[in-house]
């Protein structure tokens, strides 16, 4: 299962219902560079959600990546933006390495040089704000859909967890979709 970044948790139910006002998001830390395709896309969410990620089945699903500085993953009424990024999560490596407290976490830091940022867009709008299993259940299902060997980690910055690539990333992201992992911070 998931191991925090660092210990300190708080039971309070607001950051349970995400009453936070920080856009949710799950990292995924690659070893090397890549950016996914439109094509890719599609079968991951396909796969993820069984329905059809083309816009002509519903126009609820599908994907839009026409321009690289903006791909979004549009599921029922939710909406991911995927953004790749050539570069680690964060160049402070000594600080990163204290937070971890497992071994496997920490070569998956190291291991990592590049980032593919899937983030809730619904968090920007001015409605009311989905509560964070829900959240948390679409951004895992894509994540789980393009986990791969390049992939030396899962990071959920709002939560300080992080789970190596080990297992534990493709477990952590089951439980977040079955909506079972605690995501009190």
């Amino acid at each position: 299962m998931g191991k925090a970044l660092n210990s300190q948790e708080s039971d309070g139910d607001a950051a349970e219902q995400g009453s936070t006002k920080e856009m949710r998001s799950i990292v995924i830390m690659q070893r090397k560079a890549y950016r996914f395709g439109k094509e890719e896309l599609q079968a991951a969410g396909e796969r993820g959600w069984g329905k059809k990620f083309d816009g002509t089945e519903d126009p609820m699903y599908f994907v839009s990546a026409d321009n690289p500085a903006l791909t979004v993953v549009k599921a029922g009424s939710h909406i991911i933006r995927l953004t790749c990024m050539a570069g680690r999560y964060s160049e402070d490596d000594d600080y990163a390495l204290s937070q971890l407290p497992q071994p496997e976490q920490k070569k998956a830091w190291t291991e990592h040089h590049a980032c593919a940022f899937l983030e809730f867009l619904n968090d920007l709008s001015g409605g009311s704000r989905i509560a964070d299993a829900a959240a948390y259940a679409s951004l895992a299902k894509l994540a789980l859909q393009l986990g791969d060997p390049n992939c030396a980690a899962v990071f959920l910055p709002m939560k300080d967890m992080m789970f190596p690539n080990d297992g534990t990333a493709e477990q952590g992201m089951r439980l977040l979709v079955k909506a079972e992992l605690p995501l009190k911070r």
